[in-house]
């Protein structure tokens, strides 16, 4: 990975120490997210509000993957015995089903729309995405908050791999129950959905595809994943945390900084530099 994690590189950030260790936890067990108590400069301020309102839907939208149940059994029921009956049924249940989905899918395009305002203020040239981590360490937090949530919510995304056929059901049936009275994804939004609902990891595409588009216009913005990747190894190199879930956290951050780095970068993350 001589593009973006090195041992030189990692030793470069070894004094600099992000404020990740203060935290409470807005969602319990397998979701929880860190919250570190870092307060936002004046000249972080405008941009750290306008993120904090997509940061503050995190947890429930990692609330309803994680509660997401499956309506396969219903279906293949109306499926196999298909009676006025049982597709009624099938779709009643379906319709909660749908409307989680499109909970996320709403949620994707406004984690696109924040991100390139973030990454905007991250990415300056190399020799100052370091100083840059440490002058605004708000921002920085964010950034890894929405590098956690990300993972988080494909893992669990993954673990679920009923959605998408529950959406292909629903997109069967919804002519024949167009007129059903709780109808809140209408057919032209179902068309659209349906390539979001068909991906494994449809938070880190729709991730990528906000940071592609900043690539576009701004080239230093690989050097903001860069710095946050050495900079989480670094700080988990130097045990500079005692909280096993601070470490878990700031290690969740590096592997999305890595990911998105390799998603977005030409030659990606697994080729040899001939420097390090």
């Amino acid at each position: 990975m001589g593009a973006l994690l090195s041992g030189s590189k990692s030793r470069d950030y070894a004094k600099l120490v992000i404020d990740f260790d203060r935290q409470h936890f807005c969602v319990p067990l397998t979701i929880r997210m860190l919250h570190a108590d870092v307060k936002p400069s004046s000249k972080e301020l405008k941009i750290y509000n306008e993120v904090q309102v997509i940061l503050d839907k995190c947890p429930k939208i990692l609330s309803l993957i994680q509660d997401y149940k499956n309506c396969t059994n219903l279906c293949s029921k109306a499926m196999s015995k298909p009676n006025a009956e049982n597709e009624e049924k099938a779709f009643t249940a379906l319709l909660n089903s749908v409307q989680s989905v499109q909970a996320f899918y709403v949620f994707s395009k406004d984690l696109k729309s924040c991100v390139p305002v973030l990454l905007g203020e991250l990415s300056k040239p190399e020799a100052d995405a370091k100083q840059t981590m440490q002058d605004q360490q708000a921002l920085v937090k964010q950034l890894a908050d929405i590098l956690n949530f990300v993972l988080t919510f494909d893992q669990i995304r993954m673990m679920r791999p009923h959605l998408s056929n529950d959406f292909s059901y629903y997109r069967r049936y919804l002519p024949k129950f167009a007129s059903h009275p709780d109808i809140k994804v209408k057919a032209d939004e179902a068309s659209a959905m349906a390539l979001f609902t068909a991906r494994h990891c449809p938070m880190m595409v729709s991730l990528s595809s906000a940071t592609s588009d900043v690539l576009a216009q701004n080239r230093h913005v690989t050097n903001a994943m860069s710095a946050m990747a050495n900079a989480c190894l670094a700080m988990l190199k130097n045990k500079r945390f005692e909280s096993m879930e601070t470490n878990k956290y700031v290690a969740k951050a590096m592997v999305g900084a890595v990911i998105l780095f390799d998603h977005v970068y030409p030659s990606g993350v697994f080729y040899k530099s001939p420097v390090d």
